[in-house]
């Protein structure tokens, strides 16, 4: 081909490129449902936008973590334990600059988290166990941040053990221990998809139950399930059982334990349960049926190296959890419901949940949601404000004095092109949850904007050594425990703030009662 025809030729294309950038609008061309076409437009040719990511450097600098959670906890020890006079109880000694995202209050009233501090102070003297509640979606699944947030509040204010396990674990993860379970067990979830063959609303704690026989064919199992003519399949003995090890994974005090207690009830037929602490058997109990929850609890002077539960009865109870902790200090649970938007607590029984919560002391609730609402984009998010401000209501009213902090959703990304952008409504379901919080007298903390804010995961997701997955969803282990420690600082500044304030208040009481005894 002659060098004049080429030309024409290279000319001739570039011009229909050229009419194609004009024709074609700039969110592409629609040809199915799944299908769009997208050109590139004049403007883009001309002045490509190399589309730089937020710069997190400054953060990670900020929050540097050690390889291990054991690591970072034994550094926090070391340093406290040179005067046992002081461990654990005083304030770490964090300054507001090293605090990525504060904590933010409604009409900036920190009091909304006094309660769960003044608990936290007087530990040392109480020597009681209170509790800390982490629900969250599939963010904190594997224990990520939780794990951080329970080792650092154990290792200063003191506390052992895992916390709450459920009966069954819905999904192949880490966790704190090690579970595994023999029997026709089945899961049934209070949220998300709920099996239509449950009848009632009491899911409990960590809004499931599990049973190791068929549910009862009652009528209305949300009638009394004693008083009815109950149908059992087969009518045949089931026999299961639950064994709990260690977690090669868990840091030292959570593999540390005195007590274990299940959380259990509903059965409508007596069963056998036998528990092992390791080889020795510790308790052989035929357990009654019941309408409501029941507590069996166990003591041990030693920590097991497993713990074993046999069940045998024609029908089981529903099991809400087991609980395994020490006798005193902080227990930490994670509560991770996959693809929950965090309505669970108004379409749950709530005197059932009045009353695990009683049992277990709960003193602060963090709530961390937002993410599976995401995909649903919308023009306002009313409707979830209105329906999560129902939640941190009805959990007010069922745990007296309870302290919450929501913490907001983290970005997160969807690809355009060839590049990847925050979801459009990221921030519209934060504000939502920060609406809530506010109008609910809750603390918030903002994920979005502590981890860098808009188009700051995929700057996640390529770092290196990467803090999040390439679904640009979710963090990895350590972006998660860096997460975790912008929050643990921000929680800890609040504490110490609270720690001055009392301790000048208390020298301004003595003065007055000084100054009193010497005018008389």
């Amino acid at each position: 081909m002659k060098p004049f025809n080429i030309l024409i030729f290279i000319l001739f294309v570039f011009s229909g490129m050229l009419v194609l950038s004009f024709v074609i609008p700039k969110e592409g061309l629609e040809l199915t449902k799944n299908w769009t076409l997208h050109f590139p437009s004049v403007d883009e040719i001309l002045e490509p936008d190399n589309n730089k990511y937020v710069d997190i450097s400054d953060i990670i600098s900020k929050n540097q973590v050690l390889d291990t959670i054991e690591d970072d906890a034994n550094k926090l020890k070391s340093a406290y334990l040179k005067d046992s006079s002081v461990v654990y109880y005083q304030p770490l000694d964090i300054k507001p600059g090293e605090v990525t995202r504060k904590l933010e209050f409604p009409g900036n009233n920190k009091k909304v988290l006094y309660p769960f501090f003044e608990e936290l102070s007087s530990l040392k003297l109480s020597n009681k166990l209170i509790r800390v509640l982490h629900y969250g979606d599939s963010q904190i699944e594997a224990d990520r941040m939780t794990s951080y947030i329970r080792s650092k509040l154990q290792y200063q204010f003191g506390g052992s053990g895992p916390g709450l396990i459920p009966a069954i674990q819905p999904y192949g993860f880490l966790s704190p221990v090690v579970s595994e379970s023999s029997g026709d067990w089945k899961r049934y979830a209070g949220f998300a998809k709920r099996d239509s063959m449950v009848k009632h609303s009491r899911y409990g704690v960590m809004a499931s139950f599990s049973r190791f026989s068929p549910l009862p064919e009652i009528s209305d199992q949300s009638d009394s399930i004693l008083n009815q003519d109950t149908v059992l399949e087969n009518k045949k003995e089931y026999l299961a059982s639950l064994t709990i090890k260690h977690s090669p994974y868990a840091v030292n005090s959570v593999k540390r334990y005195s007590q274990a207690r299940l959380f259990y009830g509903y059965n409508t037929k007596p069963f056998n349960l036998k528990l092992f602490a390791g080889e020795e058997l510790l308790s052989d109990n035929m357990l009654i049926p019941s309408e409501k929850m029941q507590l069996k609890k166990w003591k041990f002077s030693n920590t097991p190296s497993y713990l074993y539960l046999e069940f045998k009865g024609e029908d089981s109870p529903d099991i809400y959890a087991m609980a395994i902790d020490g006798n005193r200090g902080v227990a930490v649970d994670n509560i991770a419901l996959r693809g929950s938007g965090g309505i669970i607590f108004t379409n749950s029984s709530n005197s059932l949940l009045a009353a695990i919560y009683q049992k277990l002391n709960v003193k602060l609730v963090i709530l961390q949601f937002g993410g599976n609402i995401t995909p649903h984009i919308l023009e306002n998010y009313d409707y979830y404000e209105r329906s999560f401000y129902r939640q941190l209501t009805t959990l007010k009213r069922l745990i007296p004095d309870v302290s919450i902090i929501v913490i907001g959703l983290a970005d997160m990304s969807l690809k355009e092109k060839d590049t990847y952008v925050s979801y459009p409504n990221v921030t519209l379901i934060r504000d939502a949850l920060k609406k809530a919080s506010f109008k609910a007298d809750c603390a918030f903390w903002d994920m979005y904007e502590a981890m860098g804010g808009e188009n700051s995961m995929p700057s996640c997701v390529f770092a290196e050594p990467p803090l999040a997955e390439k679904d640009f969803v979710h963090f990895t282990v350590r972006g998660s425990r860096i997460i975790a420690q912008m929050f643990y600082r921000a929680l800890m500044l609040e504490y110490n703030g609270y720690v001055k304030k009392q301790s000048n208040l208390k020298e301004k009481n003595e003065e007055k009662v000084q100054y009193s005894y010497s005018k008389n």
